[in-house]
């Protein structure tokens, strides 16, 4: 029985060089699937032994973490390589607002001006042809412009922040993006406004390579 691939379409935020509008398609996921409802799922579904597999997942991520910190790449065959991302460090005013880098003279960017910016992950070829095999696709979305970018109000996404901040006290760009069904573009556009308010109710903080946003008190 072939698998059913959710996907969405949106508009790309810039127009093409006629100014026409283009689009895009985006795999749209249901779900996460935890370490511990993988472990829950070999124990049901198999003979593995779940105590020795939560291992070997540990010793494998912390050795993925030294090979790349000795600069080297990290290939499990059958399935990709590992690669880490490094990048300039984003610097912030007194305000604490982010400063994007900007450097005109190669030879002023120094060790400290760069940071990890994650990890890449490239799949090995055999790995995307099992991922193709007996698949189909859906688009969740439907047809037309409400489909493909859905339009939302200002007290509309104030509403949606304040119920999620109630209930998880944080929020990505990323989560809002795929929570709402909106573009990157257009999820941190209100995330921009929304905390650049003269009065705002939400902040914002960098953990890491990520952003994350607040409501002041909710935290």
């Amino acid at each position: 029985m072939a698998s059913k691939i959710n996907y969405g379409i949106f508009p790309n935020p810039l127009p093409d060089a006629d100014g026409n509008t283009t689009y895009q398609v985006r795999h749209t996921p249901t779900g996460t699937m935890s370490e511990k409802e993988f472990l829950a799922h070999l124990k049901y579904h198999n003979t593995y032994n779940t105590i020795m597999m939560q291992s070997s997942l540990t010793v494998l991520k912390n050795e993925i973490i030294e090979q790349l910190r000795n600069n080297n790449r990290f290939r499990i065959d059958g399935i990709g390589t590992f690669q880490m991302k490094v990048g300039l460090k984003v610097k912030y005013d007194d305000e604490g607002n982010p400063i994007k880098p900007h450097f005109t003279d190669p030879n002023k960017i120094m060790a400290n001006d760069v940071e990890v910016q994650g990890v890449s992950f490239t799949p090995d070829p055999s790995f995307v042809n099992a991922l193709k095999d007996r698949i189909s696709t859906r688009n969740l979305n439907g047809r037309g412009p409400a489909g493909r970018n859905k339009v939302y109000t200002r007290e509309q996404i104030i509403e949606f922040l304040d119920n999620y901040l109630k209930e998880h006290h944080s929020i990505t760009r990323r989560q809002m993006q795929y929570a709402l069904n909106i573009t990157e573009y257009r999820a941190q556009k209100w995330l921009d406004e929304l905390t650049a308010e003269e009065f705002s109710k939400y902040y914002c903080k960098k953990q890491g390579t990520t952003f994350v946003y607040y409501r002041y008190g909710w935290e």
